[in-house]
């Protein structure tokens, strides 16, 4: 039953000490040497009926440990059950390392300590300045990122494919406070958080980052929050580039963002509900014994080959590549079969809003999927949120291959999830939704 919506917001920086290792990029040539701009948390409490807390962070990801551990300190503090705190990550490229990619930089113990205080704190804090609100959502037509599985000499790479799927939309959720300014505008769109590329080692949101300040700009006082879409097959484009070219597509996305805000007519009344789902993702046996041999005396080869040419990161990646290797073997050599990985599926309802997040590195088709079949008017799919499994590539992408099919795994630490998680996960999320959602025209 829709009731007063309460509402409250909260920000706060997260940008850890210069010097702790950068993530996303394997092969770096040090840790970071400066802050070229601050890395935030935002938080977003509303509650009718239930409570719901919307969590961004801008990071690579995290694992689902810290996620446990940040959303049990929530609920110690506050009435938020853990289970309706979602935690959703930018993905940038140029923050610190965390435990969710564990040999692309490595994590720093006191650093991650600090990030789960904050993330926790800023939570916190949101709830308890709840107050009535109203709000309102929306979506606008833009398109920051661009499908990277480029075929070339018949083989996958990561490149530019301009008839490849994409999302060229925003998702824009906006709250208001009792006078009528905007409190909190939340925004979903996918494209991975590469425009600065593996040169760069200055601490940075990339292009989310210009995008947030900028919607702030435009709405004094009120707290922007990114919620990085399911880019798993989009890269902001161009990557590789500069901290001109990320401001460029950050004003950008945030001038679509105000388009769809700006027109929303908000309203006091809601209901808020909540609900998940942890499957069990099946992963691909281990392949036989002599074969994961083989792969890690290549991989033991490689490092020792590479080792006093490679850089930093590069170091860093060559051990990380051998402790995978050594893993894969361990569970080939005891036989392992029917591997599952855990993958929380969350669906939230904000009104006729849906929200789904899903833990990794998940293709746009999924997303486009699942709002298709969804009972909301819109509903907005996040990934990189409450956790990290590596990626989630669509079936129709096993049998063309690539680095998201083939190598990516390994920085996960894990064999690849089976093309049936497709169907799986799309399932999950549509069933969470029509639990939570009357249908449309109902």
């Amino acid at each position: 039953m829709a009731a007063q919506l309460l509402a409250g917001a909260a920000k706060s920086v997260i940008t850890p000490p210069v010097g702790v290792d950068l993530s996303g990029f394997g092969g770096r040539s040090a840790p970071s040497q400066a802050v070229h701009d601050d890395l935030h948390a935002a938080a977003l409490c509303l509650e009718a009926g239930e409570a719901l807390l919307l969590i961004t962070a801008d990071l690579i990801g995290l694992d689902s440990d810290s996620v446990a551990e940040v959303r049990q300190r929530i609920a110690a503090r506050t009435e938020v059950p853990a289970g309706n705190v979602m935690i959703t990550c930018s993905h940038t490229h140029s923050g610190p390392a965390t435990p969710a990619l564990p040999f692309l930089g490595q994590p720093d113990p006191d650093c991650m300590e600090d990030l789960k205080g904050k993330l926790a704190e800023v939570g916190i804090q949101a709830w308890e300045r709840r107050a009535p609100a109203s709000w309102g959502a929306a979506r606008e037509e833009v398109l920051v990122g661009i499908n990277r599985r480029e075929r070339r000499s018949g083989e996958i790479v990561l490149g530019r494919n301009e008839a490849g799927t994409t999302a060229p939309y925003v998702d824009v959720l906006r709250v208001d406070d009792e006078s009528g300014a905007p409190m909190a505008i939340w925004m979903c769109h996918p494209a991975h958080g590469v425009t600065l590329g593996s040169q760069n080692l200055l601490l940075s949101a990339d292009w989310p980052g210009y995008a947030q300040r900028a919607v702030e700009r435009t709405h004094p006082g009120s707290v922007a929050l990114f919620a990085q879409g399911c880019c798993g097959n989009i890269n902001s484009d161009p990557s590789g580039s500069t901290f001109e070219v990320a401001e460029e597509q950050g004003e950008r996305f945030a001038r679509a963002v105000q388009k769809a805000a700006e027109p929303i007519d908000p309203g006091p009344s809601a209901e808020v509900s909540v609900t998940s789902e942890v499957l069990g993702l099946p992963l691909f046996d281990p392949p036989p014994p002599e074969e994961a041999r083989a792969t890690l005396a290549q991989l033991r080869a490689d490092r020792e080959e590479k080792w006093e040419n490679a850089n930093y990161g590069g170091r860093i990646l060559l051990d990380g590549l051998v402790g995978w290797g050594e893993r894969v073997l361990e569970l080939a050599e005891a036989g392992a079969t029917g591997l599952t990985v855990d993958f929380e599926v969350q669906a939230a309802r904000i009104g006729d809003f849906g929200i789904v997040g899903l833990p990794g590195e998940v293709f746009v088709e999924y997303a486009l999927q699942i709002d298709r079949a969804s009972p909301c008017r819109l509903t907005a799919v996040a990934a990189y949120t409450n956790g990290m499994v590596g990626y989630v590539p669509t079936a129709e992408a096993y049998p063309a291959g690539g680095y998201e099919v083939e190598t990516a795994i390994r920085y996960y630490g894990t064999t690849m999830p089976k093309p049936e998680c497709e169907q799986i996960v799309v399932g999950s999320a549509g069933g969470l939704l029509e639990r939570l959602c009357p249908a449309r025209g109902s």
